[in-house]
Parts: C-alpha cells; sequence; structure tokens
C-alpha cells in the first residue's frame, strides 16, 4: 500500500514508533542490565495493570467529554456513536509523521458526517492549546508541592503565565501583538500566519468560558495519567516516590515529548531520569521498567485502541494524504 494515504501513513508512523521505542528501551534495558530489568517486570504486582488501564482509559473519556463540548459549541451535532468513534480513531494518530493526527478527525467528519474540515479545525486547535496549558499548569504544581514553600513562586509563575495565555488567546489585539512578536522571532516568519491563521478560525472556542471549562477538563483528563504513573511504582513496591513528583515527572515529560511523535524518546527518558532524581532507593532498572509499562497503558493503549476504531473508516482513510487535506 501506498505510504502516502491517511492508512499508509499510520502503519508507517507504527513502524518508526515500534523502532524508536525498541532504540530507546534497547538502550536503557542495556544500561540497567537486561536480566535485571526482566526481574523487575517479573516481580511487578499484576493486579494494579487494570488500575493503570483504567486511568488511561479515564483520560479519554474525559478527553473525548471535551471534544464533544467543543462540538456543541460550534453546533455540530453528530451521533454520539460516530463521534467517538472519530474521536478514538484520532488516538492512533498520535504516532505518525507529517502531523496527519492534526487533521484527521476533521477530515473523519467531513467524511462521515459532511461537516466541512474548516468548521471542525478549531476543535483540534484549541484541544491541543488546553492539553499543553494543562501539562504546564500539572507540572507547577507537582514542583510545588514538593518544594514546599521554596518552589511557591513557581506554582505562582505559572498560574500567572497561564492566565497570561487564556487572556492573549481570548483578545484579538493582543494575539495580534504576540503574533507581531512571533513573526519577527527566528523561524517565526512561516509559522506566525498559520498560528494567525488557526486562531482566527478558532474565536468561538476561546472565550474565556470556554478555555477555562476546557483547562480543567484536560487538567483532570492528563492527572490520571499522572496518577497511573505514580501507582505504577507502587506495583513495584517503591514506597518513598512521592505522589506530587509522579505528577511533575509525568506531566513535564509529556511536555518535552510534544518535540516528536507520541513523545517517543525524550518522554520516555523524562520519565525515568527525573523519577532517579527524586527518590533514594528507586534503582535504575525498576525506573526502567515503570517507565516501559506506564508507556505501554498509555501511548500503545492509546494507539490500539485507535487502530481498532480507525479500521470503522479503512475505506475513508485508504487516500491520498494531500487529497485529503484539500478534499
Amino acid at each position: 500500500m501506498a505510504k502516502n494515504t491517511i492508512l499508509g501513513r499510520f502503519r508507517q508512523g507504527l513502524g518508526i514508533g515500534i523502532g524508536l521505542a525498541v532504540l530507546v528501551y534497547g538502550v536503557y534495558f542495556v544500561r540497567a542490565d537486561f536480566s535485571k530489568v526482566a526481574g523487575s517486570l517479573g516481580s511487578f504486582a499484576w493486579e494494579w495493570l487494570p488500575v493503570l488501564l483504567l486511568l488511561s482509559l479515564g483520560n479519554y473519556v474525559i478527553r473525548f467529554a471535551r471534544w464533544e463540548l467543543y462540538l456543541r459549541m460550534l453546533d455540530i451535532r453528530v451521533p454520539l456513536r460516530t463521534s467517538a468513534a472519530i474521536f478514538l480513531a484520532g488516538l492512533s494518530m498520535s504516532i505518525t509523521p507529517g502531523k496527519v493526527g492534526e487533521f484527521l478527525k476533521s477530515y473523519l467528519l467531513k467524511e462521515a458526517a459532511g461537516i466541512p474540515m474548516a468548521r471542525s479545525a478549531p476543535v483540534v486547535f484549541v484541544e491541543r492549546v488546553s492539553d499543553l496549558l494543562s501539562l504546564v499548569l500539572l507540572a507547577s504544581v507537582g514542583v510545588a508541592s514538593y518544594g514546599g514553600q521554596q518552589a511557591v513562586p513557581v506554582l505562582l509563575v505559572a498560574g500567572i503565565a497561564i492566565v497570561a495565555a487564556i487572556v492573549v488567546l481570548h483578545s484579538r489585539s493582543l494575539s495580534g501583538v504576540a503574533i507581531g512578536i512571533l513573526r519577527r522571532a527566528p523561524l517565526g516568519a512561516g509559522l506566525a500566519p498559520k498560528v494567525e491563521e488557526a486562531l482566527d478560525a478558532s474565536r468561538a472556542l476561546l472565550g474565556a468560558r470556554a478555555l477555562v471549562g476546557g483547562l480543567l477538563l484536560a487538567t483532570l483528563a492528563w492527572y490520571c495519567e499522572c496518577l497511573g504513573y505514580w501507582f505504577a511504582f507502587g506495583g513495584f513496591g517503591v514506597e518513598d516516590f512521592p505522589h506530587s513528583v509522579g505528577v511533575f515527572a509525568y506531566s513535564f515529560s509529556t511536555v518535552l515529548g510534544v518535540v516528536s511523535p507520541g513523545g517517543l524518546g525524550p518522554t520516555d527518558v523524562g520519565l525515568i531520569e527525573i523519577a532517579l532524581q527524586f527518590s533514594d532507593t528507586l534503582t535504575r532498572d525498576v525506573a526502567t521498567a515503570a517507565s516501559f509499562l506506564v508507556r505501554v497503558c498509555t501511548l500503545w493503549f492509546a494507539v490500539g485502541l485507535g487502530a481498532i476504531a480507525l479500521m470503522r473508516f479503512k475505506g475513508l482513510v485508504d487516500v491520498d494524504v494531500e487529497q485529503a487535506r484539500i478534499g
């Protein structure tokens, strides 16, 4: 099958993703001693596995609620089953190259429900904005909780930054100033018009009520996965791993991962290395095993569910990517 179809891009991304995961964890398995990592995985209290998967599922359910909220704010009405299938199919594209995932849900809404892509594209943009802001908020709360009084300024700065971001996104004049600054920045000349276009198309979802509501839902959704990461260490018998460190490590590592498909590489390294910095008893083999298991229960669980949903639309995604973008 041609790789330039949507389905071909998914298969290509899946292959690349598996390759990157094997490379990253191969290095860490060697560094930590493969036999020790295998032994740690064997010692995991597997009754915790359903809990980790349920928390990841909770993340998707809450984010789906936000997806539905945004669609309804734009007066886009789609049968709930179709909407859920489209949302889940979008999860499959988190590991694809070429940013196919950024438009797949809009494309499927057009093909399955007759909704113009330009009308639903703002939902995808605002989802990413609220995800990023919520992860920054969680990371900051984690630092403040762990660092006590000395870390309170971190929470204050993050809070001010998030409020400022909401105000700028809400205001046409302030967002215009921000885009002007971006346009003068290195590499910003090409990016600024795209950001401006996305902001203009998303005005109906950039009101304070929509942004704050989306941020609250996103924060709750990503906290579920932070909690799953923290619980994983309990399953390995680690008793001195603070909850606040788990929240910080998972959210911060996820932010680091925005530079690569599915966070492959940066997120995995962050989950391991940050954990090792904050526990006196944690060993590298357990940190590696915990990160590996958590990524299976988050990224790869999402990709698996997304792949199943994607098959419902197999006939629609076996098309050329560029034609789909402009269709």
